[in-house]
């Protein structure tokens, strides 16, 4: 398995941060600097230590999934550091998340909770209106694949604490979670 590493810009520097951009199928990915966002109301900046590198970006590269907003940052499993939170950020249970902690985060976003996928088949990854870091997302709305220096986590990002070392959380990457998922449903 692969992971993507650019070098960390610093917290307190107004350099853009680097991305990673397919700009359309089969060609060479690019490296482009991105003005850092405006932070919404309970969002953060999560600066990115690993990058999975997926077999959905392999299909991304290759054209091979439909309506991808291209050009865009791939990389929708990610781990990093928070390094600015505006308003309040908590993880999946409630707990609130500081500036400085270690966290992951659940790449399908803004699901409707409304439709045959989101409550019956509790399968909200299908929801025909999800967004998806790094899948969904195209350059245009920024910062939003793990690909990159930073991610902008949108408010109702769910968030996870990581108690491990990047490497180590990423060795487990999308293959771990899809596992999990699979045996949740049987």
């Amino acid at each position: 398995m692969a992971s993507f590493h650019l070098s960390l810009t610093s917290r307190y520097s107004n350099i853009m941060p680097k991305v990673a951009v397919i700009t359309e199928p089969h060609a060479p990915v690019e490296i482009r600097e991105v003005a850092p966002p405006e932070l919404e109301r309970d969002s953060a900046l999560l600066d990115v230590e690993c990058s999975e590198v997926c077999g959905t970006d392999v299909y991304l590269h290759r054209g091979g999934l439909d309506g991808v907003p291209y050009p865009l940052v791939p990389g929708h499993v990610s781990v990093g550091r928070l390094s600015k939170i505006r308003g309040q950020l908590s993880d999946v249970e409630g707990r609130p998340f500081r500036e400085g902690d270690r966290v992951t985060f659940l790449d399908v976003h803004r699901t409707c909770n409304a439709c045959w996928y989101c409550l019956v088949a509790k399968a909200s990854t299908r929801c025909p209106h999800r967004k998806v870091y790094g899948i969904t997302y195209g350059l245009k709305d920024g910062l939003c694949g793990g690909w990159a220096e930073q991610i902008y986590l949108k408010p109702g990002t769910h968030c996870i604490h990581v108690d491990t070392d990047a490497e180590t959380f990423i060795g487990g990457g999308c293959a771990l979670p899809t596992a999990l998922h699979a045996v949740e449903r049987d």
